[in-house]
């Protein structure tokens, strides 16, 4: 399990590797909440690279699940 920090806190990121999309890095909900204000725009100049680096946000208890499971789940989110 890898982390991203941001605004001194650390958050959970994986990077997975889908048949269609070559490897890509997911983190969580709770991250991508944190880089937006309450005005959905970006907190600030480093949120906005970060996002641009996260291919998707899954759930904390998601971003754990096997791989394969993980595979899955994203697969069918993004169709």
């Amino acid at each position: 399990m890898n982390s991203i920090t941001f605004q001194s806190t650390k958050y959970k990121s994986r990077e997975i590797q889908l048949s269609a999309f070559g490897d890509v890095l997911i983190s969580t909900t709770t991250l991508n909440r944190n880089l937006f204000d309450k005005n959905d725009c970006y907190v600030n100049d480093e949120a906005c690279v970060i996002d641009e680096q996260i291919f998707y946000f899954v759930e904390e208890n998601e971003i754990t699940l096997p791989e394969k499971s993980l595979k899955k789940l994203l697969l069918k989110q993004i169709k």
